[in-house]
């Protein structure tokens, strides 16, 4: 791959008060080669509207609607032949894009999801617990029929399903992912680095995966045939399969954070579930 390859690639950052991240992520993007930014805010309230300005870099203002439609929206205004999504916590690499895009181009995947690695290298328990999880969860090899973020994806095959913009939580990639591949597409994972800011405290995973709980709610409303998968994951693969396997690694440190995060999603899910019922008024939040 080469540098002029990289002018085919847009890269998308939704945003919502992110001015402690956004400059330093857009910085990071641009180091790397790419010329295509488009960022997606959802009605910030902070400096980031005027820091996003001050990059020289698209920008588009939406309403408070949620990250899914935030991403859509992105997507929609993207008119190069392959879309990075990444989010305003990711910091990329000089090599980042063009590992990615040479991932992608030679596997026949319609989306590669990057390596993702604590920027912080002296964590703290709870990054490093975090961590773990990425390691056992994300950054993995192979094809697989579901990705997060950061990937990068064949702009034309994203742009055609796109994200479901009733999706306000942490299951839009999850919706997206399930979608596509019922298709007959395939993912995977590219050895990429794409350095992330874990969250350092306990209140912020809470809030997290709560967050996830209640997009979890909102993927079993729309796909009831995913339920008994989706609570498998919050109750089996969180607190049983990824401690076994932080115990095969004779890790025994991230075990208790393991067991906590996927019980919060379940329980984050219940919550969301008796705001479906309810009716109550939707409330947007960033994590």
């Amino acid at each position: 791959m080469k540098l002029s390859d990289l002018n085919k690639i847009t890269v998308n950052i939704p945003t919502l008060n992110e001015e402690k991240n956004i400059i330093d992520c857009i910085k990071s993007i641009k180091k790397s080669g790419i010329k295509k930014i488009i960022v997606i805010d959802g009605g910030s309230t902070d400096k980031t509207i005027k820091l996003i300005k001050s990059q020289k870099v698209k920008l588009i203002r939406v309403k408070k609607k949620g990250l899914a439609y935030q991403r859509g929206i992105g997507i929609k205004n993207t008119y190069t032949k392959y879309v990075a999504l990444i989010d305003a916590d990711h910091r990329t690499t000089k090599n980042s894009f063009l590992k990615l895009l040479s991932d992608l181009d030679k596997s026949g995947y319609a989306s590669v999801q990057a390596t993702l690695i604590s920027k912080n290298k002296k964590q703290n328990y709870f990054e490093k617990c975090y961590q773990a999880i990425t390691d056992i969860n994300v950054n993995t090899s192979g094809p697989t029929d579901m990705v997060g973020m950061p990937t990068l994806w064949k702009t034309k095959i994203i742009k055609k399903y796109n994200f479901d913009p009733k999706f306000t939580a942490g299951s839009d990639d999850t919706d997206l992912s399930y979608r596509i591949s019922n298709k007959g597409y395939i993912f995977g994972h590219s050895s990429a680095i794409i350095y992330n800011i874990h969250r350092t405290s306990l209140k912020q995973y809470i809030k997290k995966y709560m967050w996830y709980g209640k997009g979890d709610a909102q993927f079993i409303t729309n796909h009831p045939e995913r339920s008994l998968s989706m609570i498998k994951h919050q109750i089996f693969d969180y607190p049983i399969k990824y401690s076994f396997i932080s115990l095969s690694k004779l890790e025994f440190y991230p075990i208790p954070f393991m067991i906590m995060v996927g019980y919060l999603r379940f329980i984050g899910m219940i919550f969301e579930f008796f705001n479906i019922i309810l009716k109550r008024k939707e409330k947007i939040y960033s994590t």
